[in-house]
């Protein structure tokens, strides 16, 4: 199917309709609106007769934030994996379109805002409060066997209680130097952990310069036990009672904060909601308003003109509608429009970058390309029918977005193009070929181990059609675009030079010289095309030939060098293959181990096949996308679409069944 095509819809009305308008074209989900306040700002007649209209949002903001922190702080305490593919496969909320619209009325969106930002503050304070608690607990643990109280011991007037912790090593030595330089100190040991000794010094004031000094020489910690006045027992008493009261109280909180999970899908609800509403606020700055008239332009799909009239047309208001084709200005924006089977490639497209209007849509010649070069990457019927069951049960069960399920349906075709690809090449789980039942040893089925030419040649001529339809792509872009004399000195020399290649290949493949003749003509017709045609814009007859010498030069190696990528087709098949073996031989040796045999064979055997499909699964997924995007794109493809964004109510967190 082609891009679909734009048209521009443009529409005058009353300023005091501009509310329930925009309200009509956002359930319609049909027009992307252009900024028309902007251009017509560039327009010196428009410009006097607009006036500035700046939409509030402020509040709207506001009001989103505190929906986020609140699924913020809620999903904290959900009991859910986190990590990508959980994030990807997050399940949302369901509503009818009713429910959605009645949630901003019924929620009182502030009361619970207010509660949990308390809660919070609070939860915060004492999960701050907790680690400082037990930070004190295990410093003042050690000195618990002291007895004095801390207070009186630091009011004395001639001496100062200081705690010390000492090496063990150490210990000697500082206490024969302390008796000589602080003659009037005194300590005791009050506890001992490993090589660490935990000291009490009464000390003079006189002796403190001294004390200081010696403590330093011996690299000995000095504790503080500052503000406490009773004695270490009765502090940590107190300090374990505190640090009691704060997990209790975080657990409360935590409690309370979990007690409004189920409040969660209103409030995702109201988060979209308010969303939509800020983009519908948003969009009200793109009108051009006058003192009693609002205008409006944008895109919409040709085959929706006449539903889009009739929808607004029922307006009820005094409305002006025009439709009219884009101007040479003009860059329409990008619209695919595939069926659903070929539809489940247009994620590909979208990762490279939409085309541009004016190009063809490559997703029906993208889709089944990758479907087979994927399973000839991997091969396998084994492996075929996990993939294809596993993406098909994703498809059907899980709640996710329209894109996440066409990325699983294509995996799902690509699974089955993997058991075609698996009987043909007689892949099953690694299984030596020759060692398999008569039975899957079809007719025209081949061996990728013991005669790889077959599969070698079939992966370059698939090569050869894949970039053939791509220069095909760019000659109708060509001529569709008024360039049919370069469509044909381009492109059409150079798919003549190819099919005369395919031809004479076959023929003289098949041994009928006829036909094989009638290709090297054609080869010959289509290097001399190459030659006199494919630089037709040079003036001079000699720049015409060595322009097309040089061409002929860049396309013989070009296509050598793009046909060998798609070999590695075969390299990857190869390696599937080949991993699938090692395994298999791998637990054949352990299944005649006594006893546990079994138990190693079935883990190999597990985990190996398991390795192979995931690591192959990968390399399947990057080389298929490769050939599209380098060998393919390359032909003719020229990135830069914008995306067609209609003006619609959009989801982020919920689904609105009956939308």
């Amino acid at each position: 199917m082609p891009i679909a095509r734009m048209t521009k819809l443009c529409v005058l009305a009353p300023r005091d309709s501009r509310e329930a308008l925009v309200d009509r074209l956002q359930d319609m989900g049909a027009v992307q609106l252009r900024d028309a306040a902007a251009i017509a700002r560039e327009d010196e007649q428009l410009k006097a007769l607009q006036e500035r209209f700046e939409p509030e949002t402020r509040g709207l903001r506001l009001t989103i934030a505190k929906t986020e922190f609140i699924l913020e702080l809620l999903e904290r305490f959900e009991d859910v994996k986190t990590g990508l593919i959980s994030g990807f496969l997050k399940e949302k909320a369901h509503f009818t379109r009713d429910e959605f619209m009645q949630v901003e009325s019924q929620f009182d969106l502030e009361g619970v805002y207010r509660e949990l930002e308390d809660s919070d503050i609070e939860l915060r304070h004492a999960e701050g409060s907790i680690p400082e608690l037990e930070e004190q607990l295990e410093a003042m643990l050690p000195w618990r066997e002291f007895d004095l109280p801390l207070g009186l011991a630091a009011g004395s007037a001639t001496a100062e209680l200081r705690f010390i912790i000492a090496n063990a090593a150490h210990l000697i030595m500082w206490a024969e130097e302390m008796k000589e330089r602080c003659p009037h100190a005194t300590s005791q040991e009050i506890n001992r952990e490993k090589d660490r000794v935990f000291l009490a010094a009464l000390v003079h004031k006189a002796d403190l310069p001294q004390f200081e000094s010696l403590a330093s020489e011996h690299g000995l910690e000095q504790v503080k036990f500052s503000g406490k006045n009773g004695t270490i027992s009765e502090e940590i008493a107190g300090v374990e009672k505190s640090l009691s009261g704060e997990k209790e109280r975080k657990e409360r909180l935590e409690a309370t904060i979990r007690g409004m999970l189920p409040i969660k899908p209103e409030v995702c609800a109201l988060n979209d909601y308010y969303n939509n509403q800020l983009v519908k606020e948003e969009v009200k700055g793109k009108l051009i308003h006058t003192e009693s008239v609002m205008a409006l332009e944008g895109w919409v799909e040709e085959s929706r003109i006449e539903e889009i009239r009739g929808y607004l047309m029922s307006f009820g208001q005094e409305i002006d509608i025009f439709f009219e084709p884009p101007g040479e200005d003009d860059i329409p924006p990008t619209q695919l429009v595939n069926r659903r089977r070929t539809g489940s490639a247009e994620t590909i497209i979208q990762l490279f970058g939409l085309p541009e209007h004016v190009e063809t849509d490559p997703t029906p010649f993208v889709a089944p390309f990758f479907i087979v070069f994927f399973g000839m990457c991997i091969g396998d019927v084994g492996y075929g029918i996990i993939l294809a069951i596993a993406f098909w049960l994703a498809m059907k069960k899980l709640d996710v977005s329209k894109n996440a399920k066409n990325f699983f349906r294509l995996f799902m075709y690509c699974g089955i193009a993997t058991i075609v690809a698996g009987v043909i090449t007689r892949g099953y789980f690694g299984i030596d070929g020759e060692s398999l039942p008569g039975v899957l040893k079809f007719p025209g089925t081949m061996d990728i181990l013991n005669n790889p030419v077959p599969i070698m040649l079939i992966c370059a001529a698939l090569g050869l059609i894949h970039i053939s339809i791509g220069v095909g792509i760019e000659m109708y872009d060509n001529i569709r675009n008024n360039s049919l004399w370069l469509g044909i000195c381009e492109q059409g020399t150079t798919l003549l030079f190819w099919f005369g290649i395919a031809v004479m290949a076959v023929g003289y493949g098949v041994k009928f010289r006829l036909m094989g003749s009638a290709g090297a003509y054609i080869m010959v017709a289509g290097i001399a095309g190459i030659i006199f045609l494919s630089n037709i814009s040079s003036k001079s007859i000699a720049g015409k030939v060595g322009g097309g010498l040089y061409n002929m030069y860049g396309l013989i190696a070009g296509t050598i060098g793009d046909v060998a990528s798609y070999l590695r087709l075969y390299a990857l098949g190869l390696a599937t293959v080949a991993i699938g073996s090692v395994v298999n031989r791998m637990a054949l040796m352990t299944w005649s181990i006594p006893v546990l045999g079994i138990v190693f064979f079935t883990v190999i055997m597990l985990g190996g096949h398991l390795f192979n499909l995931a690591i192959n699964f990968l390399g399947a997924f990057v080389h298929p996308l490769r050939l599209q995007y380098v060998e393919f794109f390359g032909k003719f493809y020229e990135d830069g679409g914008e995306p067609f964004v209609p003006l619609a109510w959009r989801t982020s967190k919920t689904v609105i069944d009956d939308q």
